[in-house]
């Protein structure tokens, strides 16, 4: 981890305290980013939609599952 000081709107950080149930700044602060990091991530996957050609069997690939 690294340490960074950040100046920050006291309004803001009391509501992310509240969307994320948490009781300090600093679980609200990483709790925050780490949902815009899985946010940013979902995004570019749904970009992804058709335009990935698949090639593959799937029965092939369900034999021997159950």
């Amino acid at each position: 981890m690294k340490e960074v000081n950040v100046l920050l709107d006291e309004e803001d950080l009391k509501q992310l305290k509240e969307w994320f149930h948490v009781s300090s700044e600093d679980e609200a602060v990483r709790s925050a980013i780490q949902h815009l990091l899985k946010t940013k991530v979902y995004s570019d996957l749904l970009a992804l939609e058709g335009k990935v050609k698949w090639t593959g069997d799937l029965e092939q690939m369900r034999e021997g599952h159950v």
